[in-house]
């Protein structure tokens, strides 16, 4: 794996999985795509048919409405199932990824991370990252539906057109304001899980020596505490 940065090594896994990438795009398009159509759809049949009182037209809309809704619902379907397949191949590729490379570096890696702080990586971050695969497929539907939409307002009404290719941009950027604050809350939840998970590991390694000492009670209280920590910090992610 090509580890010299976080993206080159997102880039690495992502060419390990190409063909499922593919045809989750490929459904995401076609879902988010049949969808901005139906109110375009539906905007037509009552402007050609209702108000025009053509009842061939509004049956034809009303049977694109109806083609549109079960294309929607199978792409639907199956965009998911490789969104979720691409998140499950590339975080398992990540877990394996980490768990060789300290399997090589041995007793060495203790020297600057904990063992919670690796079975974190694994447990977590693996997951987190591959979650980065899992939206692909939306995130082509989002950019080839956004371009579709804009481009039926523009040539309905120049005006909504503007709002729209100006407006979303303008949202997208917001939201990343949102997001900072997000990620600081979730890297701290993710050290406080490492923090327990070492714990946890140091205890059940020197659990005969608690035992011979009666520590066991002073290290439940430990992990209580580390535990309510871990749930703080989850509560703050959530809010």
């Amino acid at each position: 794996p090509d580890t010299r940065s976080p993206t080159r090594l997102l880039v690495w896994v992502g060419r390990q999985q190409v063909p499922t990438l593919l045809l989750g795009i490929a459904f995401g398009i076609t879902w988010m795509v049949a969808q901005a159509l139906m109110p375009y759809t539906v905007g037509r049949g009552i402007q050609d048919g209702v108000v025009a009182g053509d009842a061939s037209a509004l049956m034809t809309w009303a049977l694109l409405l109806l083609g549109l809704g079960i294309v929607q619902g199978a792409a639907g379907v199956l965009r998911h199932r490789y969104a979720v397949q691409n998140w499950l191949q590339a975080s398992f590729l990540m877990a394996q990824v980490v768990g060789h490379h300290a399997a090589r570096t041995g007793p060495a890696m203790r020297a600057e991370h904990t063992t919670g702080e690796v079975v974190a990586t694994v447990s977590n971050d693996a997951l987190r990252a591959g979650g980065a695969f899992d939206i692909t497929a939306r995130a082509a539907g989002a950019i080839v539906s956004y371009a579709v939409v804009a481009a039926i307002l523009l040539s309905t009404s120049v005006v909504l057109g503007l709002v729209v290719l100006i407006g979303v941009p303008i949202l997208v950027v917001t939201l990343g304001l949102v997001i900072k604050p997000l990620q600081a809350r979730q890297h701290e939840q993710r050290e406080q899980v490492g923090r327990l998970t070492a714990l946890g590991a140091d205890t059940a390694a020197g659990l005969r020596v608690l035992r011979g000492i009666g520590g066991e009670q002073a290290f439940l209280d430990r992990y209580r505490r580390r535990s309510q920590s871990v749930r703080v910090a989850g509560v703050r992610i959530a809010t």
